[in-house]
């Protein structure tokens, strides 16, 4: 949701956060001696630089109750400091700067809070895969970043992580959109005739060309009644459907699109196959747990926070 739009702001603003904070190159061989239980051998030195800065300020989440880098060092043997270092290692391949990680690590942490779960409802939906983590994503059929969210999603659900996900797809029309609202009912049709997906993907493949005609044919190519779909959506058959799922993503804090909860919790980083697998993976591995529990805290070190 907000940390989404910390990302997109990167590629405008990271260069220049970069300049007015750089973080010194680090070599391999200095990596191995500061955080050696961490393989950062394939990224380059100004990269490796950037993960020890981020992880000499972050605390570890779980396990090890100390600074990130301080629970990667020799002698130690917590698994949730890998899962935090491969998290913060693939922000610092992709050329984000210190500052923004740190953020956006500590506020991904911070989401599996309890108190931060969402009671959205993953019964009355169309549904596709299977597993113990239900995804519900928010979603609009004139928002750009919702159409490019279609491919990782699936990949998500029918690939990668097939057997451990489910997804929920639920409507968030805006108004500035004026025929996101008509999409979502003709969508809604599709589902009471067993074509909501192919319908929905037909909707995001031609978001630019959503007037009734084109609605019509959509629904003909995957074997509907365009004619009859209209019909029923200008009498309103599909409103109320369509405004419940929109006032439920209102009450769970939607403010964008797409917004994703993973069992409740809000999704806060980017919608690529990369992201979506680490989130479900942590999500399991959560609730196997029964949440995030710590160690002892270190003898004259600094408690996690």
């Amino acid at each position: 949701m907000r940390i989404a739009a910390l990302f997109f702001s990167l590629a405008a603003g990271g260069a220049a956060l970069a300049q007015q904070a750089p973080s010194n190159p680090v070599t391999t061989e200095q990596a191995r001696s500061i955080v050696p239980r961490a393989d950062l051998s394939d990224l380059t030195d100004a990269q490796r630089g950037v993960f020890v800065a981020v992880a000499t300020e972050v605390f570890n989440y779980a396990g090890c109750q100390d600074t990130l880098a301080r629970c990667l060092g020799a002698g130690q043997n917590d698994p949730h400091a890998l899962r935090m270092a491969a998290l913060v290692k693939q922000f610092c391949s992709e050329g984000h700067p210190a500052s923004p990680i740190v953020q956006a690590v500590e506020r991904y942490y911070a989401s599996f809070d309890a108190a931060q779960r969402a009671p959205v409802n993953a019964d009355n939906c169309p549904v596709t895969g299977k597993g113990p983590v239900t995804i519900v994503e928010f979603s609009d059929y004139q928002c750009p970043h919702c159409a490019q969210a279609v491919a990782p999603l699936e990949e998500l659900v029918d690939k990668s992580r097939k057997g451990k996900a489910r997804l929920c797809s639920k409507y968030f029309p805006f108004p500035s959109h004026p025929r996101a609202r008509v999409a979502a009912s003709c969508a809604e049709y599709a589902r009471g005739k067993g074509k909501f997906w192919e319908m929905n993907a037909s909707l995001f493949a031609h978001q630019e060309a959503l007037e009734d005609e084109d609605l019509k044919a959509y629904a003909k190519q995957v074997g509907l009644d365009g004619e009859e779909m209209i019909k029923q959506v200008y009498a309103g058959k599909f409103d109320a459907q369509v405004e419940k799922n929109r006032r439920e993503g209102m009450a769970a804090g939607v403010e964008s699109t797409p917004s994703l909860f993973f069992d409740g919790r809000p999704n806060v980083l980017p919608i690529r196959p990369w992201y979506l697998a680490f989130t479900v993976d942590d999500e399991l591995q959560w609730q196997r747990e029964k949440g995030w529990k710590f160690g002892p805290a270190p003898q004259g070190h600094a408690k996690a926070r």
